[in-house]
């Protein structure tokens, strides 16, 4: 009998520490539970950021172009127009505009205008635009790209290029956002819709003063050699002269080329 009472008392505490057990852990459930909620749901990662540049939307450049030494040949404006959503994704828009005046004018009547979408993200080209108007010739061209698929612009011909790529306006805005001081040289490939081209550019100097019209400034001298297939076009040369200050504004413009010398200087800036 002792034995028996032992064994029934020794089984009512198991039954009780069961008991316990089982009601810590009905206790304990909700929390587990909602640990394990917690854990999936994760927050999303956060978007990534904007590259640093040195300019704004509402930003305008304007310069005086020389052709083959005739005193002004043509006006060229430079604009930031904004900073917008293009297809889900974050885009500066640029555009650049072109015409010639007298007396060239009497002689050759161009009134271009290109436009970029450039991701503000990575920098690179989702979309380029040209309108050609050049004496009686008229040519326009949209030029989508993409480094991979996009769903979103189904119905569109989206031209998919290398990553890293730029459209020809896009490329001296990319010029601006790189720190010449900490890598001076940068190598990008370029595509306007039509041809492929590798460019490098290379800081040349830096330090020297240069005289425009719109005053007086230390700048970096950029060097750009362009290649096609590996090789280097040939007769062709281009150097952009950007502010030393934190803007890096190119301030001069110079090219020699199959059809001439060109010098575009700059005449003004807003803001």
């Amino acid at each position: 009998m002792g034995g028996g009472a032992r064994f029934l008392r020794r089984g009512r505490w198991l039954r009780g520490a069961a008991a316990c057990c089982v009601a810590l852990l009905v206790a304990g459930a909700p929390e587990l539970r909602a640990q394990r909620q917690a854990k999936k749901k994760t927050a999303p990662p956060a978007a990534p950021a904007p590259a640093a540049v040195p300019f704004a939307a509402g930003e305008r450049l304007e310069y005086a172009a020389q052709w083959n030494k005739f005193l002004t040949a043509a006006l060229l404006t430079m604009n930031v127009v904004e900073r917008r959503d293009f297809y889900g994704a974050p885009a500066w828009h640029f555009r650049a505009q072109a015409k010639t005046i007298d007396p060239v004018r009497m002689i050759f009547v161009l009134d271009d205008q290109f436009d970029s979408y450039t991701d503000a993200v990575t920098l690179e080209s989702r979309q380029y635009e040209s309108y050609i108007r050049e004496q009686t010739k008229k040519d326009d061209l949209v030029v989508p790209m993409a480094t991979k698929p996009e769903a979103n612009r189904s119905g569109a011909h989206v031209y998919l290029v290398l990553p890293g790529t730029q459209d020809p306006l896009g490329f001296f805005y990319r010029l601006r956002a790189q720190d010449w001081k900490k890598e001076p040289v940068l190598k990008l490939p370029v595509f306007d819709g039509r041809k492929m081209y590798e460019v490098t550019a290379r800081r040349e100097s830096s330090g020297q003063t240069v005289e425009v019209a719109a005053g007086s400034f230390a700048v970096t001298r950029v060097a750009l050699k362009v290649f096609q297939g590996g090789q280097e076009v040939q007769n062709l040369s281009v150097w952009v002269s950007l502010t030393e200050d934190s803007a890096r504004v190119p301030v001069l413009i110079e090219a020699e080329a199959p059809f001439g010398t060109v010098r575009a200087e700059l005449t003004g800036r807003t803001p």
